[in-house]
């Protein structure tokens, strides 16, 4: 899956999230000052008590506070996860899906970047004064 991707699927989550939430609190306040079970349901009348109404709403806000914060901490651990690229260590391919591909074809494919080749400086340096012999060199 790819970043912008995952960004999406994010806000679905929290989006469905921060819903179901807001409609326990419609709810709780339909139950508690419209007397739904009484006007609807035939249960019998209840008296108003509005601190019942208020801890209630606290207390699934404070549920509420504690889901969507964990749920924020996974999807940015996923996140981290999601950034890590599994680079062959002999030839740089990179592993994308099931498939190894060059570098170049990653950069191409995943971020839509065309690369380039060059030398760093230190390297430069470093082939200048002492070229490389054999790999356990480099």
């Amino acid at each position: 899956m790819k970043i912008k991707d995952s960004y999406t699927y994010e806000r679905v989550v929290l989006g469905i999230e921060v819903t179901g939430f807001s409609l326990l609190l419609v709810v709780l306040w339909l139950d508690e000052y419209i007397d739904v079970p009484f006007r609807y349901l035939g249960a019998l009348k209840t008296p108003l008590r509005p601190q019942e109404f208020w801890f209630e709403a606290i207390a699934v806000l404070l549920v509420a506070t504690a889901v969507i914060s964990s749920t924020l901490w996974v999807f940015r651990r996923l996140r981290i996860l999601e950034g890590i690229v599994q680079v062959c260590a002999w030839c740089r391919k990179v592993n994308v899906g099931e498939q190894w591909v060059s570098f170049e074809k990653y950069l191409k494919h995943e971020h839509d970047v065309q690369s380039s080749h060059g030398i760093c400086p230190a390297c430069r340096a470093g082939a200048v004064k002492r070229p490389a012999t054999s790999l356990l060199d480099a």
